[in-house]
């Protein structure tokens, strides 16, 4: 799978846009602020129906503009098929495939596998542990609709659950009875969630310890374990959680018990990545996270996924450069947009690249062009 032609229209910095990238490795370099960085948002769009710079669309849309555009042509299984992802204010998105919407945007998930590696991906290590579940989540909601669908449900019982305790508190009365009913909805999703992400990281644990190993240039052990209060993942483990809580819940107005409050912990030699690790080391391990995630997904989905590279390079060491160079060689199959503001480095980074085709571009206000 690949994407043969992508076109914007008013999407951030570009009035329109059309780019024919190789199928392989695709370079776009230039200065800050010239938007190479939204092009690869453009792209996560695509595949997400949401950008990861921000969560508020009206801001994908061009200063002036009423609405964006971003489509692809995507080749998968010989077949050319059109996406297209529009935003109107005042009206909403919707996504298209052959021109026609989609009921559900939550069904067009997984359609293109993609995995980003971000600079601000470090708040994978420094953010809050909903960055973190995050990060668990939308990786297996991409091969696993089922997981996605009991996700959707938890969130939605959750603040109905919260709703409800927040009225308790403002009219001054408890009824458990009426707890009990949203108790008895969250706890089935809850479940399937908590053994979704615990058979995830089965999975991928030895693959990110692969990953990792391959990267780093000297003898480092990094740890990753799963932090939940769930004792026991069953509908009595679940409710006797719920009801130890259910005091502060009542105090607090808010649901202090579920996977909404678990948490993944890093380490590296038995050491927090947070408060001991250099910066070599924290951005290595979330590049080793991001392609332990890229290769568990090509196993479950059977495509490789599309890899978005954003100005990952600087502060890494000349090994650890070389190193994802022989990876994007050799071990990742699919499309690859790297950007970065250093064209020189790119060239004598990817110059070692023997077996993939690689395209440049320049990026220089808006403007996007090819390069020899």
């Amino acid at each position: 799978m690949h994407i043969s032609h992508l076109h914007l229209s008013h999407f951030r910095n570009y009035a329109e846009l059309e780019i024919v990238p190789c199928s392989a490795i695709n370079c776009f370099t230039g200065p800050n602020g010239s938007g190479k960085t939204n092009i690869l948002d453009a792209l996560h769009y695509l595949a997400f129906t949401r950008g990861f710079r921000s969560t508020q669309d009206q801001q994908a849309v061009q200063e002036g503009a009423s609405f964006f555009v971003t489509g692809a042509t995507v080749e998968k299984k010989g077949q050319g098929i059109d996406i297209q992802c529009n935003f109107v204010k005042g009206k909403g998105k919707k996504i298209l495939i052959n021109r026609e919407p989609l009921a559900k945007m939550s069904d067009h998930i997984g359609s293109i596998p993609l995995v980003a590696v971000l600079p601000n991906d470090t708040d994978l290590i420094y953010g809050s542990s909903s960055d973190r579940r995050r990060f668990l989540d939308m990786l297996i909601a991409q091969y696993d609709h089922s997981f996605l669908n009991h996700l959707i449900q938890y969130e939605k019982i959750l603040n109905q659950r919260n709703a409800l305790l927040k009225h308790f508190g403002e009219q001054g009365y408890f009824d458990r009875e009426q707890l009990e009913l949203w108790n008895t909805q969250l706890v089935p999703h809850g479940i399937r969630i908590y053994e979704g992400r615990r058979q995830f990281l089965r999975e991928f644990k030895p693959i990110f310890l692969e990953y990792f190993k391959k990267i780093v240039s000297r003898e480092e052990t990094p740890a990753l374990s799963y932090r939940s209060q769930i004792q026991e993942n069953t509908i009595d483990g679940w409710l006797d959680l719920l009801a130890e809580y259910e005091q502060r819940d009542r105090v607090n107005q808010y649901s202090g018990a579920g996977v909404h409050r678990d948490d993944l912990v890093f380490h590296i030699d038995e050491q927090s990545v947070k408060n001991f690790g250099s910066q070599g080391q924290q951005k290595t391990f979330v590049i080793a996270l991001r392609l332990a995630q890229y290769q568990l997904l090509e196993r479950e989905t059977g495509t490789a996924p599309v890899l978005l590279l954003d100005d990952i390079f600087d502060k890494l060491d000349e090994h650890r450069l070389a190193s994802i160079a022989t990876l994007l060689d050799r071990e990742v199959a699919g499309q690859v947009f790297v950007t970065d503001t250093a064209h020189e480095r790119l060239r004598q980074l990817l110059g070692k690249v023997r077996d993939r085709e690689v395209a440049y571009f320049q990026v220089h206000n808006g403007q996007v062009s090819p390069m020899e």
